[in-house]
Order: structure tokens, then C-alpha cells, then sequence
């Protein structure tokens, strides 16, 4: 008997989800999550600011102790500091970190893809009256003018922080050049704070998953959400493929992230190539989730800095 189209539709979908399996390699074939992507933005948005969980940012208590880590840590570190610090802070979502640091009387500018996040952190900062601006930022692509855009309203930047591994969405030949152009937004001698996944948190196992849910960043439509490990061990990254399958439609969407793994001694070399010296680290600040808040990093950005040296 012949198929109905709809099972059809469900009949293709699983059959390029096999060949995807079939064919998974780090940094290229399925598509990045779509941040820039207004309706899953505005999807994702429900999840970072849901207080009950720390997948999408951090509970305001884990925020709260966060921005006193790093305020003392700025003290400490930046004695001559005069004023309020100016700091940036990389992926910025819907602006939790730059809102709490300009309660207390900083200055924060935030980068961020997301179109729905940049606007509640806007609106939010203008609500409260808070000293605090969001930028839109591709990280994959910075323009040459980022320190000028970035330095516009406050001023060179004295901290850029980026937070909760974020920066091990980019591939070892990427993440040099990204963190190039950031660190020429920090003012001589500032300090750049990374928060990072340590070596031997990596998991090495593949693995699969599977889940029926309602609705998630990537649909409204009730689907199966089904999700695929994979280790590439000689290129130290972590494939994680999504496929979601609307039920009703069999729409199907695949996407890819992929974490690259650092050692502390390379990801210290590559540090130094961006001007970024004198590494200090710290254990995680509160350690209230083991899986989702890490180390960090501390680095200074080299006085006698030549910006141009890895673009």
C-alpha cells in the first residue's frame, strides 16, 4: 500500500537525519544554532530568563555572586583603577550581568547575536535607569571599528569578561582571531576573564538522547528532539547534533554545536598570541552546578600590545 505524503515527509526527514549521523564531522556540514534569528531568539529568551535553571544564564544568585567575584577581583587586580570600571561582557544575552554591574555603579557594554535578547537587556536598562548599553555583535565576523564602537559612550574598556564556556563555540583556527579583535577593546594592563571548560570535563563517549517536548527555542510545535554526541579526538572537539521533527508537520530542522577542548598550556599560548599575559586561575566562583558553572582565567592585556599581530 501506498504511503500517505504525510508519512512521507516523516520517511524523508528520518532518512536525512541517518545520512547526517552517518556523515557528522566538527566545524562544517549542519548549521549553527540560529541566534540572529528573531522567532528562535525570541523562544530562547523565555529559557535565559527563567530563574529556575542556569541552561540558558544564571539564577540571580549565582549572577549576584558572580558580579562580587569579579568587582573585588577588578579591586585586587586593577589598584589604581580610578572610578567606576568599564567592562564588557561577551555574549551578553539579555544583559542579567551588565544590569546587576551598573546597580552597583559601574558601567558595563554588553555584544551580543541575539535580536530579542538585545532588546529586553535595552529596554530593561532604560526602565531601571541603569548606565549600561547593548551592542549587536557577530563574534564570527568583527568589524575593524568594534574598540571605536564598543569605547564610543564609556570609554576604553578596564574588564571584558566572557562567561560560561561560550568561548569554546568557536574552532581552534577561529577563536585566535576573535579574541584579537575583542582584546583591542581593553585598555592597556585591563583584565580579560574567561570562563572555561577544563580539559577533563570534555566527554570523550558518544551518546545519543531523545525527548518529547511541547515546545522548545527551536519550535512551538509540539516535536521529537533528538540529540547526538560525538568525540573528535584529532581535533579535541565535541560534536553535539540536534534534530528536531515537528510531529504534526514533519518539518524537520539539524543544527551542530561544537565545543573545541583546549589544554591550559595551549590555551595559554593562544592567550599570549592575542595579547592577553600573565595567567591567574580560579576555581569556579560558587560551585552550586558542577556541570554548568567553570574555572576561569585571568589575564592582562599587554601594555605594549600590537592589535594587528594575529588579525
Amino acid at each position: 500500500m501506498r504511503l500517505p505524503p504525510f508519512a512521507n515527509k516523516h520517511t524523508r526527514a528520518l532518512r536525512r537525519m541517518d545520512k547526517a549521523r552517518r556523515h557528522m564531522k566538527p566545524w562544517g556540514g549542519l548549521e549553527s544554532f540560529p541566534w540572529a534569528d528573531r522567532a528562535f531568539s525570541e523562544r530562547a529568551l523565555a529559557v535565559q530568563l527563567d530563574p529556575a535553571t542556569n541552561q540558558g544564564t544564571r539564577r540571580p544568585e549565582v549572577i549576584s555572586a558572580h558580579i562580587d567575584w569579579l568587582l573585588q577581583t577588578a579591586s585586587t587586580m586593577l589598584p589604581d583603577q580610578a572610578g567606576p570600571c568599564h567592562v564588557l561582557d561577551i555574549g551578553c544575552g539579555p544583559g542579567l550581568y551588565g544590569h546587576e554591574l551598573a546597580r552597583r555603579g559601574h558601567r558595563c557594554t554588553g555584544l551580543d547575536i541575539s535580536p530579542a535578547a538585545l532588546d529586553h537587556a535595552r529596554r530593561q536598562a532604560v526602565a531601571q535607569g541603569l548606565d549600561c548599553r547593548f551592542l549587536h555583535a557577530d563574534l564570527e565576523h568583527l568589524q575593524d571599528d568594534l574598540p571605536a564602537r564598543v569605547g564610543a559612550t564609556f570609554g576604553p574598556v578596564d574588564v571584558m569578561t566572557w562567561w560560561f564556556g561560550d568561548f569554546h563555540g568557536f574552532s581552534a583556527a577561529r577563536a585566535p582571531l576573535i579574541l584579537a579583535r575583542l582584546a583591542a577593546c581593553l585598555r592597556p594592563g585591563g583584565l580579560f576573564i574567561l570562563e572555561y571548560v577544563p580539559e577533563g570535563m570534555f566527554t570523550r563517549d558518544s551518546g545519543t538522547t531523545w525527548d518529547l517536548v511541547p515546545r522548545s527555542p527551536f519550535s512551538d510545535q509540539p516535536h521529537l528532539w533528538l540529540q547526538e554526541y560525538t568525540w573528535f579526538a584529532d581535533v579535541m572537539t565535541e560534536a553535539h547534533a540536534h534534530w528536531i521533527l515537528e510531529i504534526e508537520s514533519g518539518n524537520l530542522q539539524e543544527y551542530c554545536q561544537c565545543h573545541q577542548c583546549w589544554t591550559e598550556p595551549d590555551l595559554d599560548a593562544m592567550l599570549s598570541r592575542c595579547g592577553l599575559t600573565d595567567p591567574v586561575r580560579r576555581p569556579p566562583v560558587t560551585g552550586v552546578d558542577p556541570e554548568l558553572e567553570f574555572p576561569l582565567v585571568i589575564t592582562r592585556r599587554r601594555s605594549a600590545e600590537r592589535d594587528d599581530k594575529t588579525t
